[in-house]
């Protein structure tokens, strides 16, 4: 464990400690809950970035919680009545914050629905939980502006610069003089730097300058290492890589805020006409000069954005007509679906029994069934016997710590050290300890131990067995379901993009379509992976490779016709091979292949040479992937 860990969680935990002291001094103990919810909700929220549109975000928030305040007072008012406003309540907050392809940030949220349900207010507080409420909204988006702000340039950068660290380094290699670092996953910091565009869309479609310009940049950057790991030696890629050495310094000053010397036009002009000139027919070495290319041209555009214009949107294309990218499945077998209707049903359950039988610590059952439901069903299993077992383990701690402190002050200092240690434990059985000894000995500060344990013991218990038999009969959803799913939106991306590349060859733009469905793509490898983990299987792995080489080229391709690439000349004929690729369904294409290949060797225009090239590729990918997926 490092020293900055140690300083950074400490500096978290004594944050929010102070907030939840702060809160509960404003707006009192009946609503000290609310805070907790807050700065968690603010700490989970940190990994998305809401600044792009911060009165927007802070409105919809703010409709959230009162919403949830609202229906939880509505539900308090008549045990019958309740049973249709928790059901409605749960839904929608478990349907609109679950997500495919992102983290879910439903659990704070019906976390705070279940604490009000506990701690139910008179009427003359009522405004005060309401102002707490909304309190508890801004403070999120405030977070947001306070540490987000510049999220894209700042954590963004150090994940491209880490990229052209890794192609300088294959580059040294290739020339032999250094061995090349291996120790980085280019994919994955990639990936996580598209969901930091993804994050920062208006209206969840339209990218910003920034965005627009570094997604380019991170395509051009991938492409280029991915090329270099496969390529072969010759005369025209040593040229290639020669000059794409400076141009990757070029690309790291640019991004830590440096002025560079070289005049990118008058480099990229004399770059294109020697390569013309060698009559490069190579398809590998043409994608590699595409790539760079695109390279040159971003780090042109990059350069030239004024800091001011960051955040820029230009509302290029009707998000109407582009389907605003519909990658979520919404029915009744989706993800969100099955899961918003697991939770409301079952915790809707849960509180009806609370009520019915005036269980005094029967939240504790709503809890439990929270904590163990989850939009999958192999990751509930696996929460079954560690939610049970952490918390006989942390009964047992807490009972025998209470019974040997009796003062408030030990006791309060325990559960201060509990909150502080849990800062450091990543593993659900280890955490679920020190919630437990948080949650009794938060009870049982002022009174008899012994009770409160036993009782939790049962109404965990009783919690447990409830969501167990939810997750296997109620709308159950397991990790097939899950990739059968993401397999769907994939595929569908993929689709989508090839239309796109017809769409811009006929002078159709649609820009801010064809980067959403890139980022998308990149978004459901990494779910396939981590789903592909749990499972323990490894066969997906070569066509999830193989997919994203075929994505990044569909995108290489857009952008080349998109910047008018084309020669005119050729265009009618590049479209009819634009349509082989919309149109192939698994059938031999090796004779067209190859009379693509015999087209780039007599054809002298660069441009051209590099679209065909493209096309070939895609073709290839298509051929390979459709075998890959026979064999799997």
């Amino acid at each position: 464990m490092n020293k900055k860990l140690i300083i950074s969680k400490s500096l978290v935990f004594i944050f929010v400690v102070a907030f939840v002291v702060g809160f509960k001094s404003i707006f009192g103990d009946e609503n000290t809950l609310i805070g907790i919810t807050t700065i968690t909700a603010t700490l989970m929220f940190l990994s998305k970035d809401l600044t792009i549109s911060p009165i927007r975000n802070s409105i919809r928030l703010i409709l959230l919680n009162l919403f949830i305040g609202i229906c939880a007072m509505i539900a308090l008012s008549n045990i019958w009545l309740g049973i249709v406003i928790n059901f409605i309540a749960l839904f929608t907050v478990s349907y609109t914050l679950c997500y495919n392809l992102e983290t879910p940030m439903y659990f704070p949220f019906t976390l705070q629905y279940l604490f009000l349900l506990s701690a139910p207010v008179n009427i003359d507080q009522i405004p005060k939980r309401l102002l707490a409420l909304i309190f508890g909204a801004l403070f999120i988006m405030l977070a947001q502006i306070i540490a987000n702000k510049n999220k894209m340039s700042k954590s963004g950068n150090k994940i491209l610069i880490s990229v052209c660290n890794a192609i300088t380094s294959k580059i040294e290699s290739m020339k032999g003089k250094s061995k090349e670092n291996t120790d980085i996953d280019i994919e994955s910091n990639i990936n996580a730097f598209r969901k930091m565009v993804y994050d920062k869309r208006e209206v969840e479609f339209y990218l910003t300058e920034e965005g627009r310009i570094k997604l380019n940049l991170s395509v051009a950057l991938e492409s280029i290492y991915t090329m270099l790991k496969v390529i072969d030696k010759s005369d025209d890629v040593l040229y290639i890589i020669n000059n794409l050495e400076q141009l990757i310094l070029d690309t790291k000053d640019v991004l830590e805020g440096k002025d560079i010397k070289t005049d990118l036009e008058k480099d990229i002009y004399e770059f294109l006409s020697e390569c013309e000139k060698r009559n490069i027919s190579d398809l590998l070495t043409l994608q590699l000069l595409d790539s760079t290319i695109l390279l040159k041209d971003t780090l042109q555009e990059l350069k030239n954005l004024k800091k001011e214009n960051y955040n820029l949107v230009k509302s290029i294309g009707d998000i109407k007509n582009n389907g605003k990218i519909k990658y979520m499945s919404k029915n009744h077998k989706s993800l969100k679906f099955c899961y918003a209707m697991r939770v409301a049903i079952t915790i809707t359950f849960g509180a009806f029994i609370t009520d019915l039988f005036n269980l005094s610590e029967g939240r504790w059952i709503m809890f439990t069934m929270l904590s163990i439901i989850n939009p999958i069903y192999e990751i509930s299993k696996g929460k079954i016997k560690d939610r049970i077992l952490s918390t006989i383990i942390g009964s047992i701690i807490v009972f025998i710590l209470f019974n040997i402190f009796k003062d408030t002050t030990s006791r309060s200092l325990i559960l201060m050290l509990t909150g502080y240690i849990s800062g450091y434990l990543k593993e659900y059985k280890h955490s679920t300890i020190c919630v437990t000894v948080s949650a009794i000995g938060s009870a049982a500060i002022l009174g008899d131990i012994g009770s409160l344990t036993l009782n939790r013991l049962i109404f965990v218990a009783l919690g447990a067995l409830i969501a167990i038999i939810a997750n296997k009969v109620i709308f159950p959803y397991k990790l097939k379901d899950s990739n059968d799913e993401l397999q769907a939106i994939y595929k569908g991306a993929v689709s989508d993009m090839l239309r796109e590349i017809k769409n811009v060859a006929e002078g159709i733009k649609q820009p801010h379509g064809i980067k959403n469905l890139l980022i998308i793509t990149s978004l459901v490898e990494e779910k396939l992976k981590v789903n592909n983990q749990i499972l323990g299987i490894n066969s997906y792995d070569k066509l999830i490779k193989e997919e994203r080489f075929l994505v990044t080229n569909i995108y290489e391709l857009y952008i080349w016709i998109i910047r008018e690439k084309v020669n005119p000349k050729y265009v009618k004929y590049i479209l009819d091979e634009i349509n082989q690729l919309i149109e192939y369904k698994n059938e031999p294409i090796e004779n067209t292949i190859e009379e693509i290949k015999a087209n780039i060797r007599e054809i002298k225009d660069l441009r051209t040479k590099i679209t065909l090239s493209s096309i070939v590729i895609i073709l290839k990918e298509l051929r390979k992937i459709s075998d890959i997926k026979i064999a799997v």
